[in-house]
């Protein structure tokens, strides 16, 4: 795991959060000081759509399935990343996906950025309903994206609502900008909550080529 590439954003109080949103965003407290208690202890308060993170179908479907209904992780699957960087298209949809190479694909990862998101765009690129009822055909385990939300300005959440009603589940907040598109081996790991409809991940990207493991004859 030494050589695998994170592409999970670092949590802290500076970080990018939805619509700016100050409810959304991680507040670390510090609740012992050495020079009161004779250590130091903090306390996260962390939003469970905090940077990268999964949704569950109780996200966005009434009575949906939340994690306990889950046994995913840690996981490790074969992602499709589709790099949409050049074509800069605001909403990503059935053209930008129809003609994916899927077979064998356990997930997509949409790479809309060249940069980690550092803030909030509003006008952030974005997966239309007939892009997700086209995904949602195959069996995948997962599509992700590179912004904090994988709609925007959708009153029926169309995207998230086709996804999850075929148990895809949706990640948000990846950090791609060091993944070249094409097919690639991933690992995520989660905080193992229950009962949650989100939850942050940890996820890596396997490197372009993984070093050889001596054999017993050479050990």
């Amino acid at each position: 795991m030494l050589n695998w590439i994170p592409v999970s954003q670092a949590i802290h109080a500076g970080m990018a959060v939805y619509r700016d949103n100050p409810e959304k965003r991680p507040v670390i407290e510090t609740s012992r000081e050495f020079a009161v208690h004779g250590m130091h202890e903090s306390i996260l308060h962390l939003p469970l759509h905090t940077g990268t993170h999964i949704d569950y179908p109780l996200h966005a479907l009434p009575g949906g399935k939340c994690s306990s209904d889950y046994q995913l992780f840690p996981a490790e699957f074969e992602a499709l990343v589709v790099d949409v960087t050049t074509l800069a298209p605001v909403c990503i949809g059935l053209d930008e996906v129809r003609d994916l190479p899927l077979a064998g694909v356990e997930a997509v990862f949409l790479k809309t950025r060249q940069t980690l998101l550092r803030r909030f765009d509003p006008d952030f690129p974005w997966l239309s309903g007939a892009g997700a009822d086209w995904l949602a055909q195959f069996p995948l385990r997962f599509v992700g994206i590179d912004q904090l939300g994988i709609e925007r300005n959708q009153p029926d959440h169309q995207t998230h609502c086709r996804l999850l009603a075929r148990d895809i589940l949706i990640i948000e907040g990846l950090d791609l900008s060091l993944i070249a598109a094409g097919r690639r081996r991933f690992r995520a790991f989660s905080l193992g909550l229950r009962g949650v409809e989100a939850e942050p991940l940890l996820v890596f990207a396997a490197p372009d080529r993984e070093p050889e493991q001596p054999s017993l004859a050479t050990r």
